[in-house]
């Protein structure tokens, strides 16, 4: 099992949190990619990954300040298979401690995200 790219694969994906670097989150997630969530009592968003990025473009979360402290932390690692895994992480925002689901596919020998689940909470 390919723990070291599967855990490199997962820091882009927080780099690009921290940046709101839509260049690092369209290297890391697959271009079939989808966002599922919610925050606090909020309604479900369901984004394929272009309105995603779109987002991510349109500005940070609510209570993001780009000098807030980092904190997140890798909470599990399981590989489903020899190509394929899931992440579990936190990840705080400004104000929002995220709790991310993110599920990995290895094609071509690269690792990138085909699905995030993801709930928010005040932190």
């Amino acid at each position: 099992m390919d723990a070291t790219g599967v855990r490199a694969a997962a820091q882009t994906y927080l780099d690009a949190c921290y940046e709101s670097d839509v260049g690092k989150f369209r290297e890391v997630f697959n271009e079939a990619a989808h966002v599922y969530g919610h925050i606090g009592e909020g309604a479900l968003n369901d984004m394929p990954i272009d309105a995603f990025a779109k987002f991510v473009e349109a500005g940070a979360p609510p209570g993001y300040k780009p000098d807030f402290p980092r904190q997140e932390e890798i909470l599990a690692i399981d590989f489903t298979g020899e190509d394929t895994a899931v992440v579990r992480l936190k990840v705080r925002l400004g104000e929002i401690m995220f709790t991310d689901i993110l599920s990995f596919i290895r094609i071509g020998g690269k690792w990138t995200i085909i699905a995030k689940l993801y709930s928010g909470e005040p932190a």
